[in-house]
């Protein structure tokens, strides 16, 4: 036998997340297997389309509609079409992830997870076999001095590693892990990989999630107990990294770049043509364009990306664009308070995502974060929470469903 549709869309949806970590190659195995899991989802039940995703929806189309209006004075140039597209393709996967995780949530939850977690331990293993050059990879694999596994850019690779440290950590802290010593051998492989990334915004990006994690996990622990874990696992968890990080700063080679990267701004950061003074530059054509520059030509004019994703919203998609990606992230992080402050059998799952989401949407602030596949993974599968929470709320005021009854901390 062939198996059931169900279990072909199980195995198909791991692979996809799972996938994730090899995107150097284009196009990567995630786009192809990604064509694979949306036709098996398309059939009844695979996906959902709740009412309350609608924001999502609306926002996304007002978003690339922007892009869409500023490709026209830009139809010959391939760079521009190409961006446009995968940014219509980006948003078509965060639509899927919020579509599938509305319907079966728990269950798709943790085959994302253990997909996301795989992908995350794969990614950084090979990121740290490179990075010591390990049968002389380096050159091609780590040729900045720093771990970037097979991502071409460690400032993207490091922030891809941070939801799967949280899945693992909450395991850690929630008991929900069967192997425990797995998960904290997983968690010292992808933290030691986020280290030698050396990338400043996707250590700010960790820290920031952690502590999401854990103070959310406090404000909505039904226990005392439970508290008393979460704050001993957590300032253990804590001493424990710090101490691995001044042990890993006696390695010369390590040190020699930590020492540069630790600095809050670098060369290319500061001056008329670095990173800020582009920026600064660049605003009153912003504020005067409402077409914007077309898509990716900000770095035509100045010579470099705007490394600010609301900036670039507004460069590449017009003011449509730009207004629509700050309502798209003002309404997301609303919609994930909601789904976390509401007692659900995926509760802890909401934490999860929220928690790197918020993370991620700061950060872009210093990065464009506007073509990364996991922001679209976590963007979708937090509106699919939302979705299935509201939904969940309807069917308890009408009668609690036994089969669905259970708190997520019980």
């Amino acid at each position: 036998m062939l198996g059931s549709l169900e279990t072909w869309r199980k195995v198909v949806l791991w692979l996809l997340v799972a996938s994730m970590w090899l995107v150097v190659i284009e196009p990567a195995p995630y786009e192809l297997i990604f064509v694979l899991a949306f036709l098996l989802f398309l059939p009844a039940g695979g996906l959902k389309v709740p009412l309350v995703s609608l924001p999502l929806v609306f926002f996304l189309v007002l978003y690339n509609l922007g892009g869409a209006v500023g490709l026209e004075g830009a139809l010959d140039d391939k760079i521009s079409v190409w961006f446009t597209i995968i940014s219509y393709y980006m948003a078509v996967t965060g639509l899927f992830f919020c579509f599938l995780v509305t319907s079966d949530t728990n269950a798709r939850m943790e085959i994302i997870r253990s997909g996301y977690i795989t992908a995350g331990v794969i990614g950084s293993l090979i990121g740290i076999l490179t990075y010591f050059d390990v049968g002389g990879t380096a050159a091609a694999w780590a040729p900045m001095g720093r771990a970037q596994g097979t991502f071409k850019d460690p400032n993207v690779f490091a922030p891809f590693l941070v939801p799967p440290f949280v899945f693992l950590a909450q395991d850690i802290l929630l008991r929900r892990s069967r192997r425990p010593i797995l998960a904290f051998i997983a968690i010292l492989i992808i933290a030691l990989a986020l280290f030698l990334a050396f990338s400043r915004g996707a250590w700010v990006n960790l820290v920031g999630s952690g502590i999401l994690l854990v103070v959310l996990t406090l404000l909505l622990a039904p226990s005392r107990a439970l508290r008393n874990r979460v704050i001993f696992l957590s300032a253990s968890g804590a001493l424990a990294l710090a101490v691995a990080g001044v042990v890993a700063l006696q390695v010369p080679q390590i040190r020699t770049i930590f020492e540069i990267r630790a600095s809050l701004s670098q060369s290319y950061d500061v001056g008329e043509t670095g990173r800020f003074g582009s920026q600064i530059a660049s605003l009153p054509r912003v504020l005067t364009q409402p077409g914007g520059m077309n898509p990716r030509h900000f770095r035509y004019i100045y010579g470099q990306d705007p490394h600010n994703v609301y900036l670039n919203a507004f460069a590449s998609y017009g003011w449509l664009g730009g207004f629509a990606f700050f309502a798209l992230v003002i309404m997301t992080i609303w919609a994930g308070w909601r789904a976390i402050r509401t007692p659900t059998p995926w509760q802890h799952h909401a934490i999860a995502i929220y928690a790197p989401l918020v993370a991620v949407v700061l950060q872009g602030v210093q990065i464009d974060i506007d073509h990364w596949r996991h922001f679209y993974l976590l963007l979708g599968c937090m509106w699919g929470l939302f979705a299935a929470t509201i939904a969940y709320e309807v069917q308890q005021r009408r009668g609690p469903a036994s089969a669905i009854g259970q708190k997520s901390y019980s």
